[in-house]
């Protein structure tokens, strides 16, 4: 009996352990996107099941929507959580799950036409709803669709009844500090968004007004971070249709800053493209393609393009144009053409007014002649004859591609060397142009320091100005060649901390200290190959040992990845072009 009891008194226990509370306490230790929250998520749902409780069901479901760490996941929790409020029988509930999965598909997905479909549900279920902020809610996500796919006389109309619903209720008093926030913030963002309607409708006193009020109200980061970029991005934009372009870097920098620390990459490429065009403008084609670069960047990886930040390409283009790189033209062109097609999917009112038809015919034509130029046709052609002689030919043509596909690679990388100091100083620490009236990114920077500068959690523009400085000292004095060196060590031997450094390297950088660190070596170490021919000659081991690098296996997969082929291969067409010096 007293083992009976014991048993029955662990049961209880376990089950007090296993309350909502606590298991909530448990999932909420981890961020967003991390699967291993699920275990206890998946704890949190299954007691609800057992319980009957619709509510805590629907929450569970939309706790496994933020944990979870692919899109599918989360649309299937989406699908999950709607079947729930569906049997629940309550409007609000069925509003917030078909809300959801508008959220989803907007943000995750970048399915615009299908988050508007899931908008208008939730719509219909908030419209008899006694929940006020919910209807706003529901009426601020149809506005961001709305706007975003080019309707932005009626989206405007959804931003300012949300920016007079929470204005007036941020004012109440004997507020929770949570429900505050949250009222703060629905109004910057609509008032931010509606600024964005206005700026597209022309309406720019209407839109400066508004950005100058977010900036007003946000005289400090502390709780609002994301929403002080996005008015600091607006007013980059503001200050460059205004011709005032130095001002205008400056606010686009500082919004720069907080977008990649926030990985707000929709918001972080047009702030990319308006900063590509500034130094375009002032003549530093080089720096403007760094920014351009990384807007086509986030469109591959996310699939995201807008008519504002299409002209990235034209830029592109122009600038293989006068490289005379073929090869990037017909990139750049490719990717255009596939941005047309989707602002002609998603911006049905726009796609006309960027002359699609004209740039779609134009394009595809130099598309066909870049293509005879590079003799892409005549391959396909050889390929087709290859056939007919059976497997000898397809074998001939695959040697013969592949030697072309590493001459070429191989040209690249000699471009790429002939400046290898700038190369290797992969920092955005702009050169002093020499002329006044150009942009001097680090006047801007030295000059301004106010309280809009940075958030708590990042470090200063002057210490992030610091460490560039020194992590360029650390690549001339080739400190990275030391075997085993580790993020800690470099850190001291710059004089700065690990989480400085790592912050620098990752959101300045662009990259990570183990992808910076072996890109600083497979650079030297084909450097050294470039400028002297006695390197040719050494072993593969010798070379990984002079660079620092661990063994043979680990050079040259690094060096695969970093110049696209192999040591091998690259000793190999180096003393080919020797030979015929």
């Amino acid at each position: 009996m007293l083992i009976l009891a014991l048993f029955v008194n662990l049961f209880h226990s376990q089950e007090q352990e296993n309350s909502y509370k606590k298991l909530s306490a448990l999932f909420n230790s981890y961020p967003e996107n991390d699967e291993r929250a699920m275990v206890y998520v998946n704890m949190y749902i299954g007691k609800a099941k057992k319980e009957h409780d619709f509510n805590k069901v629907i929450a569970g479901y939309e706790e496994a929507i933020y944990y979870s760490n692919t899109a599918e996941r989360k649309l299937r929790y989406g699908d999950s959580a709607i079947v729930a409020a569906v049997k629940s029988t309550d409007n609000d509930q069925i509003s917030r799950a078909y809300l959801g999965k508008g959220i989803i598909y907007y943000y995750n997905i970048r399915n615009h036409k299908k988050a508007l479909e899931e908008y208008l549900k939730a719509f219909g279920y908030s419209k008899n709803s006694n929940d006020e902020y919910l209807k706003n809610k529901v009426t601020y996500h149809l506005g961001m669709v709305k706007e975003y796919l080019g309707y932005h006389g009626e989206a405007s109309e959804h931003f300012i009844e949300t920016a007079n619903f929470f204005e007036k209720n941020m004012a109440l008093k004997n507020l929770h500090i949570n429900t505050k926030l949250n009222y703060e913030s629905g109004y910057l963002n609509s008032i931010y968004r509606l600024s964005k309607c206005y700026l597209n409708m022309k309406l720019y006193a209407k839109e400066d007004s508004l950005i100058d009020i977010g900036l007003k109200k946000l005289d400090t980061t502390d709780q609002h971070s994301l929403e002080y970029a996005y008015f600091q991005k607006g007013k980059g934009i503001q200050l460059i249709r205004e011709g005032q372009s130095a001002e205008a870097l400056k606010h686009l920098r500082l919004a720069q800053d907080i977008l990649n620390h926030k990985q707000d990459f929709a918001s972080l490429a047009t702030v990319n493209f308006y900063l590509g065009k500034l130094y375009w403008e002032a003549g530093r084609r080089g720096e403007s393609v760094k920014y351009l670069i990384k807007v086509d960047s986030i469109v591959n990886k996310f699939q995201y393009i807008t008519p504002e930040i299409r002209a990235s390409y034209e830029y592109l283009i122009n600038d293989a144009k006068y490289s005379r790189n073929a090869e990037k033209q017909l990139y750049y062109t490719n990717q255009l053409l596939k941005a047309d097609s989707i602002i002609i999917n998603d911006f049905p009112k726009l796609s006309s007014k960027i002359k699609n038809e004209y740039d779609t015919e134009r394009l595809t034509s130099d598309k066909k002649k870049l293509m005879k130029e590079n003799h892409i046709g005549t391959i396909l052609y050889l390929c087709s004859i290859a056939i007919g002689f059976g497997f000898i030919g397809y074998i001939i043509y695959q040697s013969i591609k592949k030697e072309k596909e590493l001459t070429s690679r191989y040209d690249q990388l000699k471009d790429k060397f002939q400046n290898y100091k700038e190369q290797s100083e992969k920092l955005n620490i702009p050169e002093d142009s020499g002329n006044e009236d150009k942009l001097n990114v680090e006047e801007l920077i030295d000059d301004q320091q106010t309280e809009q500068e940075s958030t708590k959690e990042l470090p200063s523009t002057e210490r992030i100005e610091e460490v560039k400085r020194n992590l360029v000292v650390f690549q001339e004095k080739k400190q990275f060649l030391k075997k085993n060196i580790k993020l800690p060590e470099v850190a001291s031997m710059i004089g700065s901390n690990r989480t400085t450094l790592s912050y620098v390297i990752n959101d300045h950088l662009d990259t990570t200290f183990p992808e910076y660190l072996k890109t600083l070596r497979i650079n030297y170490i084909t450097n050294m190959m470039l400028e002297d021919k006695k390197y040719l000659n050494y072993k593969i081991d010798s070379l990984a040992e002079m660079c620092g690098m661990l063994n043979r296996q680990v050079f040259t997969r690094h060096f695969r990845e970093i110049n696209g082929m192999s040591p091998k291969d690259f000793m190999r067409k180096r003393n080919q072009e020797l030979d015929q010096q």
